[in-house]
C-alpha cells in the first residue's frame, strides 16, 4: 500500500484543494477551527494563535522515512514547543534533484501526529474502500512557504504563501494504492478526509515571453469539510486576479489575428480588444454544499453512472460579493452581488441553474487610452461613462416531461437591453437512456425538439456610440456611417432573399433598426416542436426551408 503518496499529497503538496473524499459515515471531520472557518465573516485560521494540550514531540525523521526516499524533505532544525504543543522543523525544504524545482518552508508546525495511526494504515491488508478512517494529524502549519527554479521554456512561475494550515487529516486503513480497482483519482478522494484547508497571503505568478503575464492573490481562502465527495463551503476574502500584456504577447496576438485582426489593436479599440493590463478583484467569496458524493461511488467502480442514477452532482449555492474590474488602472465596472442561488443536475445535465446580478456599474471609457480623446467624448456623450445594469439566468429541465427553458435578461439602463428565452420539448431522460442503451452517439439530438425562441433587443445610445467609434476606425463620422449602413445590408441581404420571401422581411427590419434604434425581435414559435435532427439536416441541405418550418418572424418597431 503506498500510503506515503497520500501522506505527501496531503501534508507536503497541497494537492487537497479541489477534491472532496468519503468516509464510512459520508462526513468530513471536523474540528473547533474548521467550524469557525465555514463562517464568511470570520478571520483567518492562520491569524489565531493554536495550541495542543498533552502533546507529545514528533519523530520527523521517522514521518519523513516514510515517503519514498527521493521524495523526502530536508531541514535545518526540529524541536518540540512546550508551549504549543507542537514539534517545530524550520527550513523544511522539498525538492526535485532532477530539475531544481523545490519549494521551501520556513516554519512547519507539527501538532498531534500519530505514529500509531499511521502504522495501523500502513500495516493493513486488504482493507477496502470503506475501511475505518484513522486520524493522522490534529493540525499542520506551514509558514512562509515559497517556491524556487519553477521554469519551463520561456515560462516561469512563483508561488509565496505566508500560511497554509492543514486542519485534521484522516485516511483510510490501507491508505491510498494506486494499483487499486476503480478510478485512481477517485480512490485517492475516497481515501483522504480533511476538516480544512486554510491559505493566508497567497500570490502565484506566471511570466512568459509570448503570453500575458498573470499574477493571482488571496489573503484569506479557506476550504472547508472535504469527505464524502462533499465541501461544505469555500469561502474567499479579497482574491484579485491581475493579467498585463507584454510588448512582446501584444506583438504575438497582432500575428495570430492576422492583417485584419491586427488593425484593431493598434486604434482606439484596442484596449477593448487587449488591454495592457486588467485586474478583477472581489470583497468575498461563498460557495457552499458541493457534493459529487454520487459521483464519487461510481468512480471508485471505474464506471460511467447509468442514466437511472440522478443525485450525482450539486454545486451548490455560491455568492460573490463587491467586484471590481479594472482595465489599464482604471475602475470598468463595480458589481455589487452576483449569486447562483441553484446548480442541481439530474444525473450529468444541468436540470436547475439559477444566477443573477445586482449593482452593476460600468465605466466604458476604461478600454480607451486617454490619449484617445475623440474615442474618450463619443463615450461620455452616449453617457456611457456611468451605467447602471442588473441581469439574471435560470435554466430549468424537467426529467420527467422532456420541457426545458433557458431565460437570460441583461439591462444597460439608458443604453440598450437584451431578452432572451428558449424553449424545448421531448427531452426525457428515460427516452435518452434507452437510446443510449440502442447504441444512439447522440441521445439528445435524436430525441429532443426545438420549440420556441424568443430575442428582443432594445436600444437606446448603443447604436449610436458603436457607429461614432467604428467611424474613428474607418473615417467619416458616426452619422454618415450608420446612414450608409441600411443600404448595404439590404443589398447583401438581396441575394439570401431570392431563397425565400421571408428574408426580405428579416433584411428589412434589421435594417431599420440599424437606421433608427429602437427594437429587434426574433421570433420562432413552430406549430409543432421540431426535431433536432431535422434541424441539423435542413439546416444543412435545405436552409431555404428553415424559416417556415420554425414560423421565424423578425420584426422592429420605433
Amino acid at each position: 500500500m503506498k500510503f506515503s503518496n497520500a501522506l505527501l499529497a496531503g501534508v507536503a503538496a497541497l494537492a487537497l484543494v479541489s477534491c472532496g473524499k468519503k468516509d464510512e459515515a459520508g462526513d468530513a471531520p471536523r474540528s473547533e477551527t474548521s467550524r469557525e472557518a465555514a463562517k464568511a465573516d470570520a478571520g483567518s485560521p492562520l491569524d489565531k494563535r493554536f495550541s495542543l494540550k498533552g502533546a507529545e514531540e514528533v519523530d520527523v525523521d521517522a514521518l519523513f522515512a516514510l515517503m519514498p526516499e527521493d521524495e523526502r524533505p530536508s531541514y535545518e532544525t526540529a524541536r518540540f514547543d512546550e508551549d504549543l504543543g507542537a514539534t517545530v522543523v524550520e527550513n523544511l525544504r522539498f525538492a526535485d534533484a532532477d530539475d531544481g524545482e523545490a519549494v521551501i518552508v520556513s516554519r512547519a508546525e507539527f501538532y498531534g501526529v500519530d505514529m500509531d495511526a499511521i502504522e495501523r494504515i500502513r500495516g493493513a491488508e486488504d482493507a477496502g474502500l470503506d475501511a475505518p478512517f484513522e486520524t493522522v494529524f490534529q493540525k499542520v502549519r506551514f509558514l512562509d512557504v515559497a517556491s524556487t527554479g519553477h521554469m519551463e521554456e520561456d515560462e516561469a512561475a512563483t508561488l509565496a504563501i505566508g500560511g497554509v494550515e492543514f486542519d485534521r487529516l484522516q485516511i483510510r486503513q490501507g491508505g491510498f494504492d494506486e494499483e487499486g480497482p476503480g478510478d485512481e483519482g477517485a480512490r485517492f478522494f475516497n481515501a483522504v478526509n480533511l476538516a480544512g484547508l486554510y491559505f493566508k497571503d497567497m500570490e502565484l505568478v506566471t511570466t512568459s515571453d509570448e503570453a500575458p503575464s498573470v499574477a493571482f492573490s488571496a489573503p484569506d481562502l479557506r476550504f472547508v469539510g472535504m469527505g464524502g465527495g462533499r465541501v461544505s463551503a469555500v469561502i474567499a476574502n479579497d482574491l484579485s486576479y491581475d493579467m498585463k500584456q507584454s510588448a512582446e504577447s501584444l506583438a504575438a496576438m497582432r500575428e495570430a489575428m492576422g492583417p485584419q485582426g491586427a488593425v484593431f489593436l493598434s486604434g482606439p479599440l484596442a484596449g477593448v480588444v487587449a488591454p495592457e493590463s486588467q485586474q478583477v478583484a472581489m470583497e468575498s467569496l461563498e460557495w457552499r454544499d458541493i457534493d459529487f458524493s454520487g459521483l464519487l461511488a461510481w468512480g471508485l467502480k471505474d464506471e460511467k453512472p447509468p442514466m437511472s442514477e440522478k443525485d450525482l452532482i450539486d454545486l451548490g449555492t455560491m455568492k460573490a460579493t463587491n467586484m471590481v474590474t479594472k482595465v489599464n488602472g482604471k475602475t470598468a465596472a463595480t458589481v455589487e452581488e452576483a449569486s447562483v442561488s441553484a446548480a442541481d443536475f439530474t444525473w450529468l445535465i444541468p436540470a436547475d441553474i439559477r444566477a443573477d446580478t445586482k449593482g452593476a456599474v460600468y465605466d466604458f471609457t476604461a478600454y480607451v487610452p486617454e490619449t484617445e480623446e475623440e474615442a474618450l467624448k463619443v463615450l461620455k456623450d452616449a453617457g456611457l461613462d456611468k451605467v447602471t445594469g442588473d441581469g439574471k439566468m435560470s435554466w430549468a429541465w424537467n426529467e420527467k416531461s422532456g420541457a426545458a427553458d433557458f431565460n437570460y435578461v441583461a439591462n444597460l439602463d439608458k443604453v440598450a437591453s437584451l431578452q432572451a428565452d428558449m424553449a424545448f420539448s421531448n427531452m426525457k431522460l428515460d427516452e435518452i437512456a434507452a437510446a443510449m442503451d440502442d447504441g444512439e452517439q447522440n441521445a439528445v439530438l435524436s430525441n429532443g425538439a426545438f420549440k420556441s425562441l424568443n430575442i428582443k433587443l432594445e436600444d437606446q445610445k448603443a447604436l449610436d456610440a458603436i457607429f461614432s467609434l467604428a467611424a474613428l476606425q474607418m473615417g467619416g463620422t458616426g452619422e454618415d456611417l450608420r446612414m450608409s449602413a441600411p443600404a448595404m445590408i439590404r443589398l447583401s441581404g438581396a441575394q439570401v432573399a431570392q431563397m425565400n420571401p421571408r428574408f426580405t422581411d428579416y433584411v428589412n427590419a434589421v435594417a431599420d433598426f440599424v437606421a433608427k434604434g429602437g427594437s429587434l425581435e426574433i421570433s420562432a414559435k413552430p406549430a409543432e416542436p421540431v426535431p433536432f435532427a431535422t434541424l441539423q439536416a435542413n439546416g444543412a441541405t435545405a436552409q431555404q426551408t428553415m424559416p417556415d418550418m420554425l414560423g421565424l418572424t423578425v420584426t422592429h418597431e420605433e
